[in-house]
C-alpha cells in the first residue's frame, strides 16, 4: 500500500544521502540540490518546551541589509559561500507579487544588489554551534535528538537567532549523522527511522534488496545525468497521504 510504497522510498533516501551526498560527493548531485531545491535556504531554529525546533524559512525582510524590500516576509535567504554572508535569492513568491517585474526565476543572482550567489547546503565544515534539534518519528509516536549544525544571525532589531540549512535538517531527519552527535543510527541494520531495518519492519522486503536498487538507482543516475524515472500508478492517489507518497519518491 502507499504507507509501505512511502517508507521503501524514504529508506532508499537515506541510503543516496548518506553514500551519495555524504561519503562520495557526486558532484551533479550536488549541484543540482543546490540549483534546483530549496535545500540552501535558511530555516530559523527556535527553542518550544525548553528543546531546540525547526520554525519557519528565515524572511529576508527580518534582516537590516532587506528590511525596505517589497513583500520581504516571503522572500527567503540563502548563505552565500563567497561572502560568508546570507543573501536573497531571486524566484520566491515575494518576487512573483513585487511591483518590479523580472525577478520571478532561478536565477542564483541577489534580489536587491543582483550580485551572484554561490549558495552553502552544509554548515558540517564551518558553523557556529551544533544543536540538539527535536525531530519527529512518526511511525514509532516519539520524537529523537539530533545534531544540526548552525550559525548566529543578528536580525535587523538587534534579536539574534540561529539557522540551519534545509539540506542540513533533511539529512538528520534522514539519520545522516556525518559524525554529529545524537540519536544518529550506527548502521543500516539498527531499526532507526529511515534506515534499511526500520523499512524491512514495515514493507516486508529484505533491506539488502533496498540497499541494492537505492545504489544501482543512484549509480545510473550518475553515469546519465539524472536520467532516472519513477512511474507512479494512480493507485497511490486512492490513500490517504498520498502526497506523502510523491514527496518520498521525488527525494530520490
Amino acid at each position: 500500500n502507499a504507507g509501505q510504497d512511502g517508507a521503501w522510498w524514504m529508506a532508499v533516501n537515506h541510503v543516496i544521502l548518506k553514500e551519495f551526498h555524504h561519503e562520495q560527493q557526486n558532484q551533479a548531485f550536488l549541484d543540482y540540490t543546490r540549483a534546483f531545491t530549496d535545500a540552501p535556504y535558511l530555516v530559523e531554529i527556535k527553542t518550544e518546551r525548553g528543546k531546540h525546533v525547526a520554525g519557519q524559512l528565515l524572511r529576508a525582510g527580518r534582516l537590516a541589509e532587506y528590511a525596505a524590500e517589497e513583500n520581504g516576509e516571503w522572500k527567503f535567504l540563502q548563505w552565500d559561500r563567497k561572502t560568508a554572508a546570507p543573501k536573497m535569492p531571486m524566484g520566491s513568491v515575494g518576487h512573483r507579487w513585487q511591483a518590479k517585474k523580472g525577478q520571478w526565476n532561478l536565477t542564483p543572482k541577489d534580489g536587491l544588489s543582483g550580485s551572484e550567489i554561490d549558495a552553502e547546503l552544509t554548515f558540517l565544515e564551518q558553523h557556529d554551534d551544533v544543536l540538539q534539534v527535536e525531530l519527529d518519528d512518526f511511525g514509532g509516536a516519539r520524537s529523537l535528538e539530533r545534531g544540526v549544525p548552525v550559525r548566529r544571525l543578528t536580525l535587523a532589531d538587534g534579536t539574534k537567532v540561529l539557522v540551519a540549512t534545509a539540506y542540513d535538517l533533511l539529512m538528520a531527519q534522514y539519520g545522516v549523522g556525518r559524525g554529529l552527535p545524537g540519536e544518529y543510527p550506527k548502521s543500516y541494520d539498527e531499526d532507526a527511522v529511515y534506515t534499511p531495518a526500520w523499512a524491512e519492519r514495515y514493507t516486508g522486503m529484505d533491506r539488502a534488496t533496498l540497499i541494492r536498487f537505492a545504489r544501482e538507482w543512484a549509480t545510473t543516475a550518475h553515469h546519465t545525468g539524472g536520467k532516472c524515472t519513477v512511474i507512479i500508478g494512480a493507485g497511490i492517489n486512492h490513500w490517504y497521504h498520498a502526497n506523502l507518497m510523491y514527496r518520498a519518491a521525488i527525494h530520490a
